[in-house]
């Protein structure tokens, strides 16, 4: 019996470790807002997230916003960054579920803005101003730079079908201010953390642009994670991400994050109502 010990230990080590050592590897995807790539802003946070957890999280990109959710809905994908309109079709069909949102450095809360901006000399000063002219969005399935401008426009009897010369995609936010700058378009709705930032960075100048227009609050872009994970799995990588300001310097959408805070699926009832109303009236 003395002599069986030791060989059913050693067996039991060798079947064990394996499973102890197998790390927890998942795949986060970040829809295309920037063309500076928006993983890149993230990437403390994830190495804080991996070291608290002990699974590794590796950011994939995608190259617009329905790809994103394709990727949480195939599985390529267990956690994401959407902003809050691709967030709603990826909880409908991809089995996502918002669990945290980004406070920015300076701010109070989590929310944002869209501005719609035009070049510095030029004649326009409000909405009204530029019926019959050009607007640039972002892409379609864009929080602050489609859904928003739209309902911002209502609001001034304008729609985006009919009262304009030309309404184009640029395909991301640093593109809509590239085509306000080219004079490429008269006005551009753009997200103002994107705004901010491309300021910041000195991508872009202060001085090249005048922002005419400021939207009402608008809920944050989410960070979401599958359901399909198991829910210990969730739970650690949710308490991670909002314990990791105390552990570093952390990033997200628009720059650097105070913190995360919780946020939870009905957060974002209010953008599922707008775009319903924007849809009864096409």
């Amino acid at each position: 019996m003395n002599k069986l010990l030791p060989l059913f230990v050693i067996l039991l080590i060798a079947w064990t470790v394996p499973l102890i050592a197998k790390p927890v590897k998942i795949n986060m995807v970040f829809v295309p807002a920037s063309e500076k790539g928006d993983e890149k802003d993230y990437v403390n946070l994830i190495e804080i997230v991996n070291k608290l957890t002990g699974y590794e999280i590796t950011p994939i990109r995608v190259t617009d916003y329905n790809a994103a959710v394709e990727s949480m809905r195939a599985d390529r994908a267990q956690i994401a960054w959407f902003g809050g309109k691709t967030y709603i079709m990826a909880a409908k069909i991809a089995n996502a579920e918002a669990f945290a949102a980004g406070v920015r450095k300076g701010d109070t809360d989590a929310t944002y803005n869209t501005y719609f901006v035009v070049r510095t000399d030029s004649a326009y000063k409000t909405l009204p101003d530029l019926k019959g002219k050009l607007l640039a969005l972002n892409s379609i399935g864009s929080t602050s730079g489609d859904l928003i401008p739209r309902v911002e426009l209502q609001k001034f009897g304008l729609s985006t079908a009919q009262d304009f010369k030309r309404v184009f995609y640029a395909g991301s936010h640093d593109a809509c201010m590239m085509s306000i700058r080219n004079k490429h378009a008269d006005v551009c709705g753009v997200s103002s953390r994107n705004f901010d930032a491309r300021l910041k960075d000195q991508t872009f100048k202060k001085d090249d642009f005048r922002i005419i227009h400021v939207s009402s609050p608008v809920p944050p872009p989410p960070l979401a994670y599958s359901t399909k994970l198991p829910e210990p799995v969730r739970k650690k990588i949710r308490a991670a991400v909002l314990e990791a300001h105390k552990h570093g310097k952390i990033g997200g959408y628009g720059g650097e994050m105070a913190r995360y805070i919780p946020v939870t699926d009905s957060d974002y009832d209010l953008l599922r109502e707008v775009e319903g109303l924007l849809d009864a009236r096409k």
